[in-house]
């Protein structure tokens, strides 16, 4: 799995896995227990500024998100929806990293307005039966996402995509308190931190835009996905890596 394709904490921590020694314990391998046998798939298209587009999949379940891109990955993202706790993979370097989920310690700033519009969306054709609307999400008069959503389609896969954002926004915190605060737009204040899951609460997205130009849109789905069980496994051996043993 390409690294532009994870989240941006994600990315940014495998980097520090590569110039810094730390002490990391045996991985022991996870076995699925009672796996549910139908999941949902999604493929969604990407791309951001300077880049081709690329492909990433999502299988995701009533115990696990799975995100990488194919068959042939050379990792992926397991968020496990009981523990909250998110794995990232790298089979290069045969580690996981391994984030849990925390409260959030990090003051809004004092201005901190969060707004919405919806736009017209005449001509969208819809999803799955569904309705698709446009909304324009602002923090303090910056637009920070547009998204077309449908409301009713994959409410499940939206659930556990919610999940994760919220697990994920403690290590996304702490990261912007060691970034320079020119650095920090208030779009990754709030889409990041405080509110990572607003883009969600008008449905299903099935194209969405950021105010860094990245592209992300609905190319397939099968909400009646046979997963292999194996697909939610964690490799044998892989060392272990905490984000506290990086920080030190």
């Amino acid at each position: 799995m390409s690294t532009r394709q994870w989240p941006a904490v994600i990315v940014s921590l495998l980097a520090l896995v590569l110039y810094c020694t730390v002490s990391v314990s045996a991985a022991v391998e996870s076995r699925v227990d009672n796996p549910k046998s139908v999941s949902t798939l999604i493929w969604f298209q990407e791309r951001e500024s300077g880049t081709e587009n690329y492909l990433v999949r999502m299988i995701a379940n009533n115990r696990y998100l799975r995100i990488d891109d194919g068959e042939e990955s050379s990792g992926f993202v397991l968020f496990n929806r009981d523990q909250k706790t998110i794995y990232s993979v790298d089979h290069e370097n045969r580690s996981v990293l391994v984030l849990s989920d925390k409260a959030v310690i990090l003051d809004k700033p004092e201005m901190f307005d969060l707004t919405e519009e919806e736009v017209s969306s005449e001509g969208s054709p819809p999803i799955g039966g569904k309705k698709v609307k446009i909304h324009r999400l602002y923090t303090n008069k910056q637009l920070c996402f547009e998204v077309a959503s449908a409301a009713g389609l994959l409410d499940d896969a939206v659930d556990v995509l919610r999940e994760f954002h919220r697990a994920l926004a403690a290590e996304q915190a702490i990261m912007m308190q060691h970034m320079p605060k020119e650095l920090a737009s208030d779009c990754d204040l709030s889409d990041m931190v405080f509110v990572p899951d607003r883009y969600l609460r008008f449905g299903f997205p099935v194209r969405q835009r950021d105010y860094n130009e990245k592209l992300r849109e609905l190319r397939d789905f099968d909400s009646n996905y046979q997963a292999d069980p194996r697909l939610f496994e964690l490799p044998m051996g892989y060392r272990r890596i905490t984000t506290e043993g990086l920080r030190g």
